[in-house]
């Protein structure tokens, strides 16, 4: 009986160590990512095959883009909760709120053009080919390939 409870524990001690060993292995890339100057950039740097230059220019574009883009983003926010304000005070469409939607989409346009201007500049910062594949990835990753609302009435249009 002792014999059987010693190969269950070296059984389950090997099977542990034979884990964290395959799960150290295989996290190593990630693991790796991590300590990168701009962590949240370095798949970029990865996937695009950048050279160190071209990683630090992208590195200051994006850094340079984050201020604009969170002031954008909470503008929009405000927006969007004065317009559900307004919605839960009146069921009808008032003047009021036809304006708040013009400015908040206007507001989204302007969003949508900095990022765009922004995924054009970090895309001329690569080379050529993967500047290319960069936007295809973008314009399948963004806004570029619709709204969840837009593309429902897509669907339901083409049935």
């Amino acid at each position: 009986m002792k014999q059987g409870v010693l190969i269950l524990i070296l059984g389950l001690a090997l099977g542990t160590v034979s884990f964290a060993g395959v799960y150290y292995l295989r996290t190593a890339g990630s693991r790796h990512l991590l300590n990168e100057p701009r962590p949240e950039l370095a798949w970029l740097k990865k996937e695009f095959k950048l050279s160190d230059a071209e990683f630090a220019r992208i590195s200051q574009l994006h850094a340079g883009y984050l201020p604009g883009c969170a002031a954008r983003c909470q503008r929009i926010e405000e927006q969007n909760t004065r317009l559900r304000e307004l919605f839960t005070q009146s069921r009808e469409l008032t003047p009021e709120i036809q304006r708040l939607l013009a400015l908040r989409a206007q507001m989204r346009a302007d969003c949508e053009a900095e990022m765009m201007k922004h995924f054009l500049a970090v895309s001329q910062t690569m080379p050529p080919d993967q500047g290319r594949r960069y936007l295809e990835w973008v314009e399948q990753q963004t806004f570029m390939g619709g709204h969840a609302m837009e593309q429902s009435h897509h669907a339901h249009h083409h049935e």
